[in-house]
């Protein structure tokens, strides 16, 4: 009787055991969400955006891609991981699309279009003589590219010519004793006309003409520019 005691105790001992070894064995799975995944990977592929300007949508693509993912994340926690991933690849795919399209459209306003060569106005200083110089004089007939500010005008919209001037300082204390040299005389191609911007940086591509002869032409000014860029 006894035995037989011994051995049903025996035996729950070794249920119990094996219930908790499979108790143990037992790991919660939560799926990585491929949401998630798919929006590191495009916004990874987000920093060719600096290079190349389709890849910018790879950035788009990683927030939007991310945003869902977070979405998915929070109505089922307990069924679906990946939540820290998830919330790199926003921050990376936010950062990227920002600061992508921020380098180009500095790119655009700074670089010059094909064919047109950059010429700051700090170059186009005359000589102590009041002459063009030399190297300003032979780009005479030449497509050059310069940044400045528009002259204020009456006109605010179909504006076919005005007055680009080196500083800001120019359009707010205009006095008569501007050097002739920060100012070109920019005159639209034909059929194109441009926006006042007020107080904002332009960049006017065009062709220059160089006057030597300005100090005996009372009322003119050294430069002056066909143009048929502005930004």
């Amino acid at each position: 009787m006894a035995k037989v005691i011994f051995d049903d105790a025996l035996k729950g001992a070794y249920s119990d055991f094996n219930v908790e070894q499979a108790r143990e064995a037992t790991v919660d799975y939560k799926q990585v969400t491929t949401l998630g995944v798919e929006s590191l990977v495009a916004a990874v592929f987000g920093v060719l955006g600096f290079f190349w300007t389709p890849f910018i949508l790879a950035s788009l693509l990683g927030l939007i891609l991310g945003i869902l993912a977070q979405r998915k994340i929070m109505r089922a926690p307990e069924e679906i991981s990946g939540g820290a991933m998830t919330t790199v690849a926003v921050a990376l795919s936010a950062v990227l699309l920002v600061s992508s399209v921020a380098w180009k459209t500095y790119s655009y306003f700074v670089s010059a279009p094909p064919g047109y060569q950059i010429l700051p106005f700090d170059d186009m200083a005359l000589t102590k003589d009041g002459d063009v110089a030399e190297e300003i004089a032979t780009l005479d007939g030449h497509k050059v590219y310069i940044q400045g500010y528009m002259y204020p005008t009456k006109q605010h919209a179909g504006i076919e010519s005005f007055t680009l001037v080196r500083t800001l300082g120019h359009c707010q204390y205009c006095s008569p004793g501007t050097n002739p040299a920060d100012m070109i005389a920019v005159q639209m191609e034909r059929g194109q006309s441009v926006k006042y911007k007020a107080n904002k940086l332009v960049a006017v591509g065009g062709v220059l003409t160089v006057n030597p002869n300005w100090r005996d032409q009372p009322g003119t000014i050294p430069y002056s520019m066909k143009a048929s860029v502005f930004r």
